[in-house]
């Protein structure tokens, strides 16, 4: 089961109300072909509330015998938010290898950047069966704490002009250390690595970085605003990190100014606009 209700502090009784009165589809992205039996098909049961939108996959297999019945298997249970940062991807790698591990998880780079995103792709089971080009999506991260940051008062140009080594390297390429090591020397690249692990906030004033399957972002608050799902109040901070404009869900009550800088862990978690 995906973690995008347990991130945000929000009760998964959505999932059986979805289940119950939401829309049935069948889920027909070419992404399933492989995975699915004959017998078998991938169901999305779908419900509005309001900012958001719930998506329940199920699997079901009809027996084919003199008492033949239906089988049922529910896989996971996704919370969309409508409201995240719209950007347009291309080239999609949907990380599913099986039913017994069912996860959403997309690679997708971005047209203007040319960044790799990876998410969760809440609404898959939308999708036509082939994509024809490019698709919007908007992304939110769900983390479950966001703490404020004091302004950066060291600005360390070393790190800063070798970000995207530092990256690699802490991902263990071993050629980025390599390069990184004939750039600034040995003894530069163990503390450049140490503090980036340690303590990114005094290194970086903005920074993105995803390890398993999550991001870890600094970034410069431009907005915040609470919102509503049924009887729960959540926090939405805009912010921009690594000239990114990113959108980050919270169950937090935050005070937080335009300007203040954050720094948070979570997932990220994408509706495509289809």
């Amino acid at each position: 089961m995906d973690d995008s209700f347990s991130l945000l502090s929000v009760n998964r009784e959505f999932c059986q109300e979805t289940r119950e009165t939401g829309e049935e589809t069948v889920v027909k992205h070419f992404v399933f072909e492989d995975l699915l039996d004959t017998s078998e098909k991938l169901i999305c049961y779908s419900k509005d509330y309001g900012e958001f939108q719930i998506y329940n996959y199920v699997l079901t297999k009809e027996r084919s015998s003199f008492f033949s019945r239906r089988t049922e298997k529910e896989l996971g249970c996704y919370l969309g938010f409508k409201g995240g940062s719209i950007y347009t991807f291309e080239d999609f790698n949907f990380k599913i290898n099986s039913f017994d591990e069912f996860t959403l998880l997309t690679e997708a780079v971005e047209v203007t950047t040319g960044n790799s995103f990876y998410f969760e792709l809440c609404n898959l089971c939308q999708l036509p069966e082939k994509l024809s080009g490019e698709l919007d999506v908007a992304l939110s991260i769900y983390s479950k704490t966001v703490k404020k940051l004091p302004p950066l008062t060291h600005f360390d140009q070393l790190a800063d002009e070798n970000r995207e080594l530092l990256k690699l390297v802490l991902k263990g390429n071993t050629r980025a250390r390599e390069k990184l090591e004939a750039a600034v020397g040995e003894s530069e690249t163990k503390r450049l690595t140490e503090e980036f692990k340690s303590k990114p906030e005094e290194l970086f004033d903005t920074c993105i970085l995803y390890s398993g399957n999550s991001y870890t972002v600094i970034g410069i608050t431009t907005a915040v605003n609470r919102i509503t799902l049924r009887d729960r109040e959540l926090t939405a901070i805009d912010l921009f990190s690594e000239e990114i404009e990113l959108t980050v869900l919270t169950p937090e009550n935050l005070k937080l100014s335009e300007g203040e800088r954050v720094q948070l862990n979570g997932k990220m978690f994408g509706i495509a606009a289809v």
